[in-house]
């Protein structure tokens, strides 16, 4: 199997979009990922592709609450934190809207992303709340989340 840094930008963009959904979301069935994948810009990935994806990422078929079988990701397979990863490795993608900034990290990294700019302390920032691969930014002023996006991007070296 290759490393993770092997596959080609296009790979590895389809593999942290399909990790993110399947952490985010229950699926009963591999279509329903393939329309979310359709959703998130991959219009032409087949059903093969997905069954890739899901094998490479070690996902897994779990009951839930409802006692429905639902894909979910292997803790198991989940990474050791590595401290010697730059900050830009740790970070999936940092997106806002018009009123919170919503950082997903490599998972066992958020509280540590958090901590980064806790450090820096920005005045601009009300609050941060952080699990395992999430991080939650609030602004003080929501008129100006874009300009503490940007600045956390900065920070993150994510630009």
């Amino acid at each position: 199997m290759k490393e993770y840094g092997e596959y080609s930008a296009k790979e590895q963009l389809q593999l942290t979009v399909c990790q993110r959904l399947i952490a985010e979301k229950s699926y009963l069935s591999q279509e329903e990922i393939r329309r979310d994948l359709q959703l998130h810009g991959f219009e032409n990935i087949s059903q093969s592709s997905v069954s890739r994806l899901l094998s490479l990422l070690g996902v897994i078929k779990i009951r839930n609450a409802k006692g429905q079988k639902i894909y979910s990701l292997n803790p198991k397979l989940r990474p050791a934190p590595d401290a010697a990863r730059s900050v830009a490795e740790m970070v999936v993608s940092v997106e806002h809207n018009s009123e919170f900034i919503l950082i997903h990290t490599v998972a066992g990294y958020g509280r540590a992303v958090a901590r980064i700019l806790d450090h820096h302390a920005l005045p601009e920032v009300l609050g941060i709340v952080a699990s395992g691969n999430i991080v939650w930014v609030a602004p003080r002023a929501v008129k100006r989340t874009a300009l503490v996006h940007k600045q956390i991007n900065y920070i993150l070296k994510m630009n």
